[in-house]
């Protein structure tokens, strides 16, 4: 299945320079993202700069990369904004700066009024399940995220 590259409606913001995908920030992540049916996947190269123990990618960096992903879901999938209200990750397994590509995948789960369950899954570059999460966004109206200046999410081609 063909995936879409999703186009970055921040880019434009005066002052944007989030952790997890602004292109600019000097130490940031750097994530690009894109849909895949009802997915939004994201692929990451970790490096030493990111390691808690030796080889081993931090449990922080980690959880920004699953949190960011579920994110850009809501921004997506629903057209808006949303700020996370919980972040529940499992642990699995080591996750090694030494691995070429990580894989971050997630989904809508659930919703219960304003309140969205995001399923995010992590995997190396042998595609193997390191990470699971569940995050709970709390997700305003579109029309409260035009009047802070959502502009909308498309992909290319769009």
């Amino acid at each position: 299945m063909k995936m879409d590259k999703i186009i970055n409606p921040y880019l434009k913001h005066e002052g944007y320079n989030c952790i997890g995908c602004s292109p600019n920030n000097p130490i940031g992540l750097h994530l690009d993202f894109y849909e895949d049916g009802d997915d939004i996947v994201s692929m990451w190269s970790p490096s030493q700069n990111y390691q808690g123990w030796l080889n081993t990618l931090h449990g922080g960096i980690i959880a920004t990369l699953m949190d960011e992903t579920a994110g850009w879901v809501i921004t997506r999938k629903l057209q808006t904004t949303g700020v996370t209200s919980r972040l529940n990750i499992h642990y699995k397994k080591p996750v090694y700066t030494t691995d070429k590509l990580l894989t971050i995948r997630a989904r809508i789960a659930s919703k219960i009024r304003n309140y969205y369950t995001i399923q995010v899954e992590l995997t190396n570059d042998k595609g193997e399940l390191c990470d699971e999460a569940d995050a709970i966004y709390y997700v305003q109206s579109q029309d409260k995220a035009k009047e802070i200046g959502f502009p909308g999410c498309k992909v290319e081609g769009e």
